[in-house]
């Protein structure tokens, strides 16, 4: 995977990097749960839970486990944010979907901690995109 753009020394600054080489992979599993705009993102060393609420009512999970990922590296136990779906979705469908047969769209997401945006490297075809989603609360678990 060409996503090489990032020095090894951003690598070291992440508590979370999550590779994939079809990005779509993992939004398929995302819209099956989209149905509320936020969800929350819980990173442990078994793999990546996304959990959508609707007023503590109506709750659906996904849960992805490391060995989907190429590459996934998490520095501490447990990390958690908060992040726009409907967002990430659009921005793991940016190349259009996989207009073009036999290509795909690779993924590498990154996350320093609290404070810092939640990090997507995406790359089709030699191009790399980068797109930085802002947290948008703390979770304490």
């Amino acid at each position: 995977m060409p996503l090489s753009t990032q020095s090894q020394d951003d690598e070291e600054h992440y508590v979370l990097v999550a590779s994939l080489d079809n990005a779509r992979n993992l939004s398929n599993i995302l819209k099956a749960i989209t149905f509320k705009d936020h969800a929350v993102f819980t990173a442990t060393p078994n793999g990546l839970k996304v959990t959508v609420e609707d007023s503590k009512c109506l709750q659906a999970n996904a849960f992805i486990q490391t060995e989907i990922f190429q590459e996934f590296t998490l520095k501490e136990d447990l990390v958690t944010f908060q992040i726009n779906l409907t967002v990430l979705l659009d921005c793991l469908n940016i190349f259009g979907g996989n207009a073009v047969a036999g290509t795909s769209t690779a993924l590498r997401m990154c996350y320093k901690g609290y404070g810092y945006p939640l990090t997507l490297f995406l790359e089709e075809g030699g191009v790399v995109t980068v797109i930085n989603i802002w947290e948008l609360w703390k979770c304490t678990l």
